[in-house]
This record gives structure tokens, sequence and C-alpha cells, in this order.
């Protein structure tokens, strides 16, 4: 078990998708029932790769929120700081996209667990006694003013604490503006140690050039000149982007730059073959702590984060389950995809 701990504070959420693969809700007669959230699937990312790990979070003291609780517990993600009371646990349907129909979520989060608990002072104390790393989202304080008020307060406890703050912008336009979401952001962005994106939510927040990109190069240029603009909002020790040049809803061609200073590390770009399209940012950012973690160049980095992103991305559900031995035997170019015996 990695001496680092960990802390992560969000939203787990039921998962919900039609039995049969790429079908639509109308066409469904049932759903497959599992738990993600953004915040919980970067640390059981990292709980699979023998980091120690712990969630905040609110459940609901229901058969629902026991199951989650046990979702995690099952990944080795400590459960501890999760608190209970009588709401409901967020919700989330996905239609998986084929061809040129895109994935499509549906989010019924309204009045969850999370969005209503208050964690004071003290809560936070005790979370990060002894933690290294706190890892947070864009998408938590779009929930609720109480959860950017538990942010404010879990960021002061942090750098009290010299807990580095790991920030995912992770924007989602159903569930708030750019307007608001981009005071929040630089209000975050000022205290962050490590920060990850993409072009689309530095674009959404910021208001960056969006003109359209032809080829994996221009994204490759446009992702650069994005970051150095997001550079200038903190005083981070790295800055890492995911990059997804779409072909179609099944066919990406997939890549990552690590930020470190003034200077740029590139991936090779994967051509994926898209199963599930959540949580391959999710496992960027877990294996790209990883690396940052242990020490790794940020060359090694980037390869063994944009190899988790794709390889994520051919497994159901939001979990990474590959090994970190798998995973960096495809980082050193081993993606041929040969029958192992």
């Amino acid at each position: 078990m990695d001496k680092n701990k960990i802390i992560g504070y969000g939203e787990l959420m039921l998962r919900l998708t039609p039995l049969e693969d790429e079908t639509l809700i109308e066409q469904s007669e049932g759903l497959k029932m599992g738990f993600a959230g953004a915040e919980a699937n970067i640390l059981i990312d990292l709980a699979l790769l023998g980091h120690q790990a712990s969630f905040v979070s609110a459940f609901p003291k229901n058969p629902i929120g026991r199951a989650a609780e046990q979702f995690l517990q099952k990944h080795g993600v400590g459960t501890r700081s999760i608190t209970w009371d009588q709401n409901r646990l967020g919700t989330y349907f996905i239609e998986h996209g084929t061809s040129f129909r895109a994935t499509r979520v549906t989010y019924d989060r309204a009045d969850s667990s999370l969005s209503k608990t208050v964690f004071r002072a003290a809560e936070w104390e005790k979370a990060f006694s002894g933690a290294t790393y706190f890892i947070l989202t864009g998408i938590t304080p779009a929930l609720s003013e109480i959860c950017q008020k538990n942010i404010e307060m879990a960021l002061e406890v942090a750098k009290k604490k010299n807990v580095k703050i790991v920030f995912d912008m992770n924007f989602r336009r159903s569930l708030w503006s750019s307007a608001d979401a981009l005071k929040i952001y630089e209000s975050i962005l000022s205290k962050v140690d490590i920060v990850f994106g993409n072009l689309g939510a530095v674009t959404d927040v910021f208001g960056m050039d969006s003109s359209p990109l032809n080829d994996f190069e221009a994204l490759q240029q446009a992702t650069e000149h994005a970051a150095t603009q997001l550079n200038n909002k903190g005083d981070f020790e790295y800055l890492a982007m995911t990059m997804r040049f779409q072909k179609s809803a099944t066919n990406n061609i997939l890549g990552g730059m690590i930020m470190q200073g003034d200077k740029s590390y590139f991936s090779r770009a994967i051509p994926t073959e898209i199963v599930d399209r959540l949580g391959g940012g999710d496992a960027f950012a877990a294996a790209a702590l990883h690396g940052i973690i242990h020490n790794w160049s940020a060359n090694a980095s980037v390869d063994f984060a944009t190899t988790a992103f794709a390889v994520t991305q051919t497994l159901k559900g939001d979990i990474n389950y590959i090994t970190e031995e798998e995973m960096l035997d495809m980082a050193s170019g081993n993606l041929q995809g040969h029958v192992k015996r």
C-alpha cells in the first residue's frame, strides 16, 4: 500500500444503462445497475493501483446507499467519512452511442444526499488527518450552494494542513452555466497544485477560441494553446489535458498532454474503438497522479495516463481494472491486442 493518503469529495451516483448495448431507454425493457461518479472513479482507480484512498460524501440510509458504500469498499476505498441521511442517491442514465449517434447521459440528481449535507471544519480536519492529496472536480460545486461552501471550507483546511489539491475541471453544461462556473473555477484554481482538463472544458468555462479542428495535430496545437492560457489561472505544479479526436461515437483517437512549468509533454496518439465512453478522463487523472506520486518523468506519466485513458474506454463501466504492469506494457508501444496465453 502506498504511503500517500488520498481524499476525494463528491457524489457517487446510481448508474443505470439499458440491458442491451447501444439501445435507447425507450427501447429497453430493463436497466443494468451500477455506481459511478468522477471523484469516486478516480479514487477507485488509484486504490486499484495500490494507493490509500478515502471518500468524503453523503449517502441515503437505505439499501441503495448501503450498496453504494459496499461498491466503494469492494474496490478498496475508505468510507469512514461518509455521512448518512434520509434523502436520495443521485442517479444518471447512460444510452451508449454508436456510429454517428452520440452517447447520451441524463441526470436525475436534484435534492440528493450530497447536495444537502454540510461538512463542518472539524469533519474536514478529521478527514484530512494524515492526507497528502485532495481530489475535487468541477462537477460537485454545480450541485448546490451547500456543496460550494463545503468546498471553500475543505480547501481552507487542506491548505492549512499542506495537503496538495488536485482539481479536474469536468464542466457539465447540463448542471450549470459557464458564467456560474467561471467564478467558482477561478476561486478553486487559485488554490490548486495539480489541474486536469480538456479543450472543451477550458473553452466552455473561460470562453477561449473554439475553431473547428480537422485533424489530431490541430487538436494538439489547440490543446497546448488552451493549457498555456489556463496555466495563468494559478500556480500549478502540473497541468494535464486529455485529447479526443472523434471520428464517430465509437471511433476516436485519444491522447494526452502534461505541462510542467512552461514545457509541454505529449503522449502518442492511440486510435481507440469505444466500448463505454465514460470514465476515461477519470482514469487519465488517476494514472497521471500515480506517475507524479512515484516521481516518474513527465513523458512517462503522460504515456501511462493516456494508456489508462484509452484502455478504460474498451471496458464496460467507469472503472479501470487494468493493472499497472499491463498498462506499462501498452504504454511502451504494445498496442496490437494480440492474444495472451
